[in-house]
């Protein structure tokens, strides 16, 4: 009898261990350094100005995957080494896509950054799908609150002044909204700044948990 029961004990947990297996295989992996959010998160409208002095606001969101970065032109490290990185894997990480994938690298400095400034900037990563926008502060700052990212700067900042700012880069779909952030690889002694690599890894994942 007690040879029985250890059987169907025995049975009972190898079934339940297979169910557990099964159901675990059934999971898409989790991307390692991305957060999807559970649902999508709606814009407020907004009014920038690109770098070709034109005005953009949450329509010229739609109908395509936006890259979203936060960042200035007098940046020394954080700026420039994370959008070289972003114009570099865009081809690939559009080859993922049905839609078109641009780039917003979002000026939280207008007192320095003119349209002008923003388009040489820009224009020196050599990468069309990149688009510089700002604005004044009045419309700036519940932007980057809106799309999750955050930046500071001094009220008496004037002349060599940094601005701190997110390192993060946010993911909107063709419908303007916020579905997910990749965050950047913290290293001790070097700047938070995106890994390529992790996020061509990670940007197939995080499609498939917005299907």
């Amino acid at each position: 009898m007690f040879r029985s029961i250890s059987y169907l004990l025995l049975t009972v947990g190898a079934l339940v261990a297979g169910v557990l297996t099964f159901l675990m295989l059934q999971q898409p992996a989790a991307p390692k350094q991305a957060l999807v959010y559970p649902q999508a998160r709606n814009l407020a409208e907004f009014s920038l100005t690109d770098q070709h002095g034109q005005t953009v606001g949450r329509q010229d969101l739609y109908g395509q995957w936006t890259l979203a970065f936060v960042g200035y032109t007098f940046c020394p490290d954080i700026c420039p080494l994370t959008l070289a990185k972003l114009a570099g894997v865009q081809p690939e990480l559009a080859k993922m896509l049905n839609e078109p994938l641009k780039i917003w690298f979002i000026s939280v400095d207008p007192q320095r950054d003119t349209p002008k400034q923003i388009n040489e900037y820009v224009n020196y990563f050599q990468q069309p799908a990149l688009l510089g926008v700002t604005a004044g502060h009045d419309q700036l700052f519940p932007f980057v609150r809106n799309i999750g990212l955050m930046y500071a700067m001094s009220s008496n900042a004037e002349g060599n002044y940094l601005v701190d700012h997110s390192a993060s880069v946010v993911l909107l779909n063709p419908q303007g909204q916020v579905v997910a952030m990749f965050k950047p690889e913290m290293v001790v002694g070097q700047p938070p700044v995106i890994d390529p690599e992790q996020l061509l890894a990670d940007f197939p994942l995080v499609l498939a948990q917005l299907k």
